[in-house]
């Protein structure tokens, strides 16, 4: 190992032989303390510090995925950025910026994001694609999210049309074309159609 592995290792604070996954975390860990903008009241001398630690921990991040590792793919992350979050790219740089209360990883395409107290979805360019309606909501799996609107879960799609209206106490993601419900005291897997197949029991 060259003294110029060696430090890139140091810099980002992960042992010699770390994982794709686990420089990649900590890379992001690093850069939601470093990043320039949550220091933007602090002192000219910490700000060029902070500066200086991105750019460090950013060229590290880039030598060692270079390891004969895949490399990340290109996505953006979530970043408390000091009470507001927003989103930044693989190096650290601001690509969304912070005007959300909770915001979460991109899944399909679109994020889940608190704004005015209720969760909508954004696109990779911050644009609303489902506007912030919602109680609570789950991520988009297969073209649709569950979202709780009046205190009933129901589905929306990409373009925040419900395709499946609210009636559920409980909506989990779909997978292979089913999603797991609850309705009143019975569970079930519900299909894209509405249907929903119940679960038997001792009862049935």
């Amino acid at each position: 190992m060259t003294e110029e592995i060696k430090r890139a290792y140091e810099a980002l604070e992960v042992e010699p032989g770390a994982s794709e996954s686990e420089l990649r975390e900590a890379y992001l860990d690093l850069v939601k303390v470093w990043h320039p903008d949550r220091h933007q009241h602090d002192s000219d001398r910490l700000r060029k510090r902070a500066e200086q630690k991105l750019k460090d921990i950013t060229q590290a991040y880039e030598k060692l995925r270079g390891l004969g590792q895949q490399p990340a793919e290109d996505g953006l992350f979530p970043m408390d950025f000091g009470g507001m979050w927003g989103y930044v790219d693989a190096r650290g740089r601001t690509a969304i910026h912070p005007l959300y209360t909770a915001a979460r990883p991109f899944r399909e395409g679109l994020a889940a994001v608190v704004m005015v107290e209720k969760w909508g979805f954004i696109d990779t360019g911050g644009d609303f694609r489902v506007t912030p309606l919602y109680e609570e909501c789950g991520d988009f799996h297969e073209g649709l999210a569950a979202v709780r609107w009046y205190g009933r879960w129901g589905y929306v799609d990409r373009d925040g049309l419900f395709v499946i209206q609210p009636r559920f106490q409980e909506a989990g993601p779909f997978r292979e074309g089913r999603a797991e419900v609850r309705l009143g005291p019975r569970q079930g897997l519900l299909e894209r159609s509405g249907d929903v197949e119940f679960h038997r029991n001792r009862l049935d």
